[in-house]
């Protein structure tokens, strides 16, 4: 790997460290520590962090909504996308210590790895000065993305909107298999495997087990976009769904 010169990052981010260890840990992927200190912990706790802060904008900003409603909206602005693309903002990539295998792979450029070091990086905020600091860093950070939440109170993620959508059909729930397909411990490649009715309708992947259920449930719903719900019942419905599925 090659120097990275942070003062450039907490440039981008606005913020400065006094403890500059722990953003070298909140930069380090797990394949570059060999035992060592990495981004794991940090990820942890800034994801923690970072669903307060979200949670309490949420509470204070929209008082008449209930439990339900916020929850939605925290979905919208902290989830793996919205976090890859903050991360993309800041040029995040750049800065991420990584194994020369991993770097090879341009495992720096997956939105999986990036959108944790994000929340790596909300965790060492938080360590190196606390909350309320941590606090201005997270709604400055997630400005624009709090400014155009009123287009996206009504989000819900693909899973949820496909159990509302059989169950407008009464079809019961899908049923999803998740399991490890390849890939080295350190970074596996989950496959989920999506049934209705006991049937295998699409299968997908992804770097962790919500992000290829998730992928899995977007790709049933584009498949029932192609039919017209009113029409289908539970037998005609799957036949519809494999058929669209071997094409």
């Amino acid at each position: 790997m090659f120097d990275i010169d942070t003062t450039i990052l907490e440039k981008k981010l606005g913020f400065e460290f006094k403890n500059k260890d722990l953003l070298h840990d909140a930069l380090t992927h797990k394949s570059y520590s060999s035992g060592g200190s990495n981004n794991q912990r940090l990820e942890f706790l800034g994801d923690s962090i970072l669903n307060t802060i979200i949670s309490e904008y949420l509470f204070q900003k929209f008082n008449n909504d209930n439990e339900g409603k916020m929850t939605s909206m925290r979905a919208s602005l902290v989830n793996e996308d919205s976090l890859f693309n903050l991360a993309k903002e800041i040029d995040l990539n750049e800065f991420v210590y990584m194994s020369d295998e991993e770097f090879l792979r341009s495992g720096n450029l997956r939105k999986a790895a990036l959108a944790d070091t994000y929340e790596a990086i909300i965790g060492a905020i938080f360590l190196d000065q606390g909350y309320e600091i941590s606090k201005k860093i997270v709604l400055d950070l997630f400005y624009n993305n709090l400014q155009n939440l009123k287009y996206i109170k009504t989000f819900k993620d693909p899973k949820s909107v496909l159990q509302e959508k059989l169950q407008s059909i009464k079809i019961d729930p899908p049923r999803y298999e998740t399991s490890i397909k390849s890939g080295p411990p350190h970074n596996p490649i989950f496959e989920t495997k999506l049934y209705i009715n006991n049937e295998l309708v699409v299968k997908s992947e992804g770097y962790k087990k919500s992000e290829s259920e998730k992928k899995v449930a977007s790709d049933a719903l584009k498949m029932l976009s192609n039919n017209d719900l009113k029409l289908t019942k539970k037998k005609s419905f799957i036949k519809k769904l494999l058929e669209n599925l071997r094409k």
